[in-house]
């Protein structure tokens, strides 16, 4: 039985003088607090404390009106479980935002805390307040970043320790999510912990024909390599279905009859909506699945009802529903493990991921937070980032994936300039170009391509679409496509001139645009329709892609293994010492490539655009460093015998350096491709 407070000469027998216990009390290092009653005033606050938090003076004031930036980060929602339910909780190395300058200009600060918030009790045992100690270990997780970086860096020069599964797990599932003019796409997976062995969670964003999404987040039943083996196969007929099968019916249906006939898939769950961003439309189903959850940006939440229909393959006839996604509204799918967890029933989870995530789409928690390129996030990767980040800080047995798409209410306008065919004019266009890009949100790579492609052909009507005392103008358009392509139209309107014998140099610009994109078409939409009409049209397409967040898991009990390192290839260009000479078309210039990552079937192709790209389709010699590459792949070995024998045509050599002993130096041995090892050709 606790002792009361106002047993004074009993309490000072066990705890000391009062005066030394106060003393005591200000000067422990660890951070402690108490509060009161159900409103958790603040009773009691250590120098500790004070310094953690940048709060003095806020004693008898309640926890939510001395740290209101806290709404939103799941403190108020623990304190208010430890004091209904009388139980301690922990935490380990939480993340929160705190103001350290709440009476002058806004000084946010991100810090990290293990605690452990236990109840209070008064003399008869009932709960009367909380006691909170707190170690400040934000110094730690910031070295413990480092040292992961590091680690990331040495398990991509030797990958042999990474796990089997979550290694094909992480192939199997998708990369990137499609850019697309209505609709904004996110996800976030988090793998399971190595006690577990990654399961057979998966999710998918795949653009139809006529506008459309499908948004697609399932389960299959099991964990290890059989399990993400199954999830591969159901992954790719549905991609297939979905892609051939304007029905959405018959798509479940025979999705359900595949599943039906392969034992790994029966009573897999499956939750598949598709979105028109038009209209608003959204049609879904949940087979064994939770239901979907629509944010609005005002920050109310709603669950869809559930179609009623049970796990694929199991006998249950998939019934379709339909809603109305308003502009700017977000539909959220995700895995079980969001509302499995653990000390929660399924009812409490579903409570607490719709206010989490509902927070997080009006921006209230963690406002401040960067992603991962250091901008602030679009509210559906903010959706999906902090629905994982907050609902699992107390631990998680399964995968967990997110996937979110709102629908815009404002899309991304066309771009459309007229220009005179004047050089500055490539200046003004370059960057009306990259700042539409930039709008776009897209991958780095798909940014890059296109802004070179384009750059490119633009050069090339300004110097030969018109005579050089007859100057005309060009037009540059770029739309972004109801299936997540770019198209950027370059237009002239004087005569295309073919390449005579003293025009060497003419031709490359095309063919360095053509490499980088998907697809580089000209045209003449002259009278005639050749290349004797005037006006020639560049068309440019190019499908982008925003990379899907495959999170490494929170350190603790339930830690996942490190993602894959991402596939890179920096450029540049050396040259001679000619003054006055651009460095890519001096004589003694020499292009370089770093590449860095797996170097398979998903990246070959990018490989050899960017190879060419930097030696300028192959008119420069070229150094490709490949001593940072993790895996090279029969089709990474077939894209550097392209690149090699473009740069043959032109007389120039393909010198390839590669770690000894390293996976590339061995395929590169077996495959006879000349190369040197370590820095020698670097």
């Amino acid at each position: 039985m606790p002792v009361s407070a106002h047993d004074d000469d009993k309490l000072g027998q066990l705890t000391g003088d009062a005066a030394v216990v106060r003393d005591a009390f200000e000067q422990l290092p660890m951070v402690l607090m108490a509060l009161d009653g159900p409103d958790h005033r603040l009773a009691a606050m250590n120098a500790a404390y004070r310094a953690f938090t940048g709060r003095s003076g806020v004693i008898g004031v309640t926890y939510r009106d001395a740290f209101p930036e806290l709404a939103g980060q799941q403190v108020y929602e623990l304190f208010d479980r430890v004091y209904a339910t009388g139980e301690a909780e922990t935490g380990t190395e939480w993340r929160a935002q705190i103001d350290l300058d709440p009476q002058g200009p806004r000084g946010m600060r991100e810090v990290f805390a293990d605690f452990t918030v236990a109840p209070r009790r008064a003399a008869d045992g009932s709960v009367n307040g909380l006691l909170i100690m707190a170690t400040d270990v934000t110094g730690r997780v910031m070295e413990q970043r480092a040292a992961q970086r590091r680690a990331a860096e040495a398990e991509r020069r030797n990958p042999a320790g990474r796990g089997i599964v979550a290694e094909l797990q992480e192939a199997l599932l998708p990369t990137a999510l499609p850019v697309l003019p209505r609709a904004r796409i996110a996800a976030r997976y988090l793998v399971a912990g190595q006690e577990q062995a990654a399961g057979g969670d998966w999710f998918d964003a795949i653009p139809l024909n006529g506008g459309g999404v499908a948004l697609v987040v399932g389960d299959v039943v099991g964990h290890g390599v059989a399990a993400s083996a199954a999830m591969g196969q159901l992954r790719a007929v549905l991609a297939e279905l979905l892609a051939a099968e304007a029905d959405l019916g018959q798509v479940l249906r025979r999705s359900d009859a595949f599943a039906a006939r392969m034992p790994s898939l029966r009573a897999a769950t499956l939750a598949l909506a598709v979105l028109d961003p038009a209209t608003g439309t959204l049609r879904y189903t949940t087979c064994g699945h939770p239901p979907p959850l629509v944010l609005g940006v005002d920050g109310t939440a709603r669950y869809l009802a559930g179609t009623g229909t049970g796990p694929l393959g199991t006998g249950s006839t998939p019934v379709l529903a339909s809603s109305v996604l308003a502009p700017g509204e977000l539909v959220l799918l995700y895995s079980d493990g969001l509302v499995e967890r653990p000390n929660r029933t399924i009812a409490e989870g579903m409570a607490e991921l719709a206010v989490v995530a509902a927070d997080a789409a009006a921006n209230r928690s963690l406002t401040h937070l960067p992603d991962e390129q250091g901008a602030d996030p679009a509210t559906a990767e903010r959706v999906c980032q902090l629905s994982v980040e907050l609902l699992t800080r107390t631990g998680h047995t399964d995968d967990i994936t997110a996937l979110a798409a709102q629908r815009l209410a404002d899309p991304v306008p066309a771009l459309h300039l007229s220009l005179p065919s004047e050089r500055p004019s490539l200046t003004t266009a370059r960057d009306a170009f990259a700042d539409w890009l930039s709008r776009l949100d897209a991958a780095p790579d798909d940014w890059e391509a296109l802004h070179l492609a384009m750059v490119e052909v633009f050069t090339n009507a300004i110097e030969y679409a018109y005579p050089r005392d007859e100057p005309g103008t060009i037009e540059l358009d770029a739309t972004l496509e109801i299936d997540g392509s770019v198209a950027c139209l370059v237009t002239d309107h004087g005569t295309w001139r073919t390449p005579g014998p003293d025009d060497a140099d003419r031709g490359h610009g095309l063919m360095v645009a053509g490499h980088v994109v998907d697809k580089l078409l000209v045209s003449h939409p002259g009278p005639n329709g050749t290349a004797a009409s005037r006006g020639t049209t560049v068309i440019l397409r190019h499908r982008l892609r925003r990379p899907a967040i495959l999170a490494p898991g929170h350190r603790g009990e339930h830690a996942a293994h490190p993602a894959e390192p991402r596939f890179t290839v920096d450029t540049s260009v050396t040259a001679d010492a000619t003054p006055g000479t651009p460095a890519d078309t001096r004589a003694g210039a020499t292009a370089r490539a770093l590449v860095g990552g797996p170097v398979d079937i998903t990246t070959a192709d990018l490989l050899a655009r960017r190879l060419l790209s930097v030696s300028r389709g192959g008119t420069v010699p070229l150094v490709a460093d490949l001593t940072g590459v993790t895996q090279l792949a029969s089709a990474g070995v077939r894209a550097l015998y392209q690149v090699s024998e473009q740069l043959a045509v032109h007389g120039q050599e393909l010198t390839l350096v590669a770690a000894a002993d390293s996976a590339a130096h061995l395929v590169l041995d077996l495959v006879r491709l000349d190369h040197v090892t370590g820095d020698s050709g670097a």
